[in-house]
């Protein structure tokens, strides 16, 4: 206890010193190693990058009269260079602000084709790239819809974000089962491959990030959404992955009790340790801690463990090289649990601001992964190679 105590005053006086990153690493890999558990074909600890924003960068490309997207094209050539074996994108947009820009859906069961063809061309070229893609079906937040728009739709009162009816009113639990089945029918205009049966979909989630926040404590009514959402995605798309989507939290939505859903393939965390509340000197073991904890349940459930998400704010709490080596840690924590895959948030393609996401890093034109403009590049290439090694 006491040597622990002086190494954490160390840690206070040195900054940014050599030692003093050594120690984040290690706190931050600091995992027991676990039987592997892989996510489908994937390598044992595959790498994910998220990129969320693809669907909409190619809906507008097609509506300007173009034949393919730039921006996809970039995002996912860079993806296969750095070795990801998969990337998670949105597979919904249902935001009344972007009505004939990119919206998907644009009123109950109405659909934009533009919109539906740029989804078509995210999953051919993902194809062409040998990349994979995990898809959520929608979101919990307001960004892109999310579970305010269907309650809007629904005409239920005052509707706000993470709205908890979502997931225990009828007509809206409706609503989304009969998209997600419209969705998974539907025939990619590009390669003739309908979506339940596209090679390139490793998985879909059934929601992005959905929270509990008032349901039972106990998570039994987002169970039983789950159960019900899940059969459908399973029955319309049978050979592919299911998840959650979920954080990991346990209150109003328990990851255990979902991730034991018989019609959910694997578990699935989220790791923000600053807008989680974890102090800054506990970040590196608490994510590694995160990780093992839930890789354990998990295991223990026969399944595989997704870290979907996981970052650090680029311009405050930590310098460039405390972050770098707390993700080279949890790369390795990753790796050393067997966890099926693990997903930084957020890859960015070169003409997308930095100032759009506090997450960003990139693989610059013309730089190596090692560029410090990129922030993070070379761990991917480093944990990629890592994968499948065990």
């Amino acid at each position: 206890m006491h040597a622990f105590v002086l190494r954490v005053l160390l840690l206070m006086v040195v900054g940014c010193g050599e030692d003093s990153l050594e120690w984040l690493q290690e706190e931050a890999s600091d995992c027991p190693e676990q039987p592997v558990m892989r996510l489908g074909a994937a390598p044992s600890a595959a790498v994910v990058l998220n990129a969320y924003y693809l669907q909409e960068e190619a809906a507008r490309d097609l509506r300007r009269g173009r034949t393919e997207s730039p921006a996809v094209e970039e995002t996912l050539a860079k993806a296969s260079a750095l070795g990801a074996w998969a990337v998670r994108t949105a597979g919904y947009n249902d935001a009344a602000d972007k009505r004939g820009d990119s919206a998907i859906q644009v009123a109950p069961l109405r659909y934009d084709e533009v919109s539906l063809r740029g989804l078509d061309l995210v999953l051919t070229r993902a194809s062409a790239h040998g990349v994979k893609l995990v898809l959520p079906l929608g979101n919990y937040w307001d960004a892109y819809g999310g579970t305010r728009r269907y309650v809007e739709w629904a005409g239920l009162p005052a509707p706000v974000e993470g709205d908890a009816r979502f997931f225990t009113e009828r007509a809206v639990i409706d609503h989304y089962k009969a998209h997600i089945a419209r969705l998974l029918s539907r025939v990619n205009t590009f390669d003739g491959l309908r979506y339940g049966e596209h090679p390139a979909v490793l998985a879909w989630e059934l929601l992005n990030e959905p929270r509990g926040k008032g349901l039972d404590v106990e998570g039994v009514a987002m169970r039983a959404w789950v159960d019900e959402v899940a059969t459908v995605v399973k029955e319309f798309a049978p050979g592919h992955l299911v998840g959650t989507g979920e954080e990991g939290f346990e209150g109003g939505s328990s990851f255990r009790r979902n991730t034991a859903s018989p019609f959910i393939d694997f578990a699935s965390v989220h790791f923000y340790p600053e807008a989680y509340g974890v102090r800054r000197d506990d970040t590196a073991r608490a994510g590694a801690h995160w990780f093992s904890e839930h890789a354990t349940i998990a295991r223990d459930l026969g399944k595989p463990l997704f870290i979907g998400e996981f970052a650090l704010r680029n311009r405050e709490g930590f310098s460039p090289d405390e972050r770098r080596a707390m993700y080279r840690g949890w790369f390795r924590c990753a790796w050393r649990i067997g966890a099926g895959a693990s997903g930084p948030w957020m890859f960015a393609n070169d003409a997308r601001p930095d100032e759009w996401d506090d997450f960003t890093f990139y693989y610059r034109d013309g730089t190596v992964p090692a560029d410090p403009r990129n922030r993070y590049a070379d761990l991917i290439v480093e944990a990629a190679a890592l994968s499948g090694k065990r």
